[in-house]
């Protein structure tokens, strides 16, 4: 397995690389660490210029040397990069020609308010890169640890193979996972005015999910024993995920990536882009699917609306 980890050095960026150190426990990975550096090129001419690279050199050798150390006992090869220019095109551009399994980073950026805000590397990098990405928010208490994970499930293909590149990174049996099939409260619109009225759920709609996040959590079961299934009733999915994260005090969200764009462009699913965004753990964007045989016309009509 092979992973692209960008590091600036910053706290954000150590919890990642506990967190890479975390999945190397059981797997054979080859981890690139990137640093990017500010390229003053069309600065050529000003007399700061070469003091400046030098001291950023020395910076970013410590960082990489650094990331090394930490990593080098449990990962099968580490390939330190120094990059250098906008970080986001800097990263992505890596990213194409690596094909990673997985980017791994740290969330920076925070709020005063309760919800905690991404930094714009790592929501650009979450938003537009073709493989799976990491965002690891640490929580104070616990670090990097991910020993309870909440998984969203909607029964589509992007769920469906969210649960197996979890389950193929081979982490601890002793995980706890929450298998999250949120069930969509409906409510009653007139005209264009919102009423507000909650229509009554069908209990049989209810039902239906309730036995298949249990049997998506009965599969889950033979790789990680302490596995749950819940079906909350709520009006919004990714809230509905995010508010299980924190009731449950998990370290990782873990959500299939449902949009496209017939343009091309890259585009989280919106509860995928809710998670993210709102969570107050780390979160595991998972695009396995695109990288699976399924056809595309098939993962076109399968997977569910986000």
């Amino acid at each position: 397995m092979k992973i692209l980890l960008p590091t600036d050095g910053s706290q954000p960026a150590s919890d990642a690389v506990d967190l890479v150190k975390t999945l190397a426990q059981n797997r054979d990975i080859d981890v690139v660490v990137l640093t990017v550096s500010y390229d003053p090129a069309h600065y050529s001419m000003q007399p700061w210029v070469t003091e400046w690279t030098e001291q950023e050199n020395l910076r970013t050798k410590a960082i990489l040397e650094a990331a090394e150390t930490s990593l080098k006992d449990v990962c099968k090869s580490v390939t330190l990069v120094h990059g250098s220019g906008a970080t986001v095109p800097c990263i992505l551009d890596k990213a194409m020609s690596l094909k990673p399994d997985l980017i791994v980073l740290g969330a920076k950026g925070h709020s005063a308010v309760r919800r905690v805000l991404l930094g714009s590397v790592s929501d650009s990098i979450a938003t537009s890169a073709t493989c799976s990405v990491v965002v690891v928010r640490s929580k104070p208490e616990s670090g990097s640890g991910i020993q309870r994970i909440v998984l969203g499930f909607d029964q589509s293909i992007a769920s469906r193979e969210a649960v197996a590149e979890l389950t193929q990174w081979n982490l601890p049996r002793d995980r706890q996972i929450d298998v999250i099939s949120v069930v969509p409260q409906p409510y009653d619109y007139a005209d264009e005015g919102y009423i507000g009225v909650p229509i009554t759920v069908d209990p049989k709609q209810v039902d239906r999910l309730d036995e298949a996040a249990e049997r998506m959590a009965s599969q889950i079961a033979e790789h990680f024993p302490h596995t749950n299934a819940k079906t909350p009733v709520a009006a919004h999915v990714g809230e509905a995920i995010v508010q299980a994260a924190e009731d449950d005090d998990a370290g990782l969200i873990v959500v299939g990536d449902t949009g496209h764009s017939l343009l091309g462009q890259l585009m989280l699913g919106s509860t995928s882009k809710y998670v993210l965004r709102h969570a107050p753990c780390s979160v595991w964007i998972s695009r396995h699917h695109w990288t699976s045989d399924v056809e595309a016309e098939e993962v076109s009509d399968a997977v569910a609306a986000s």
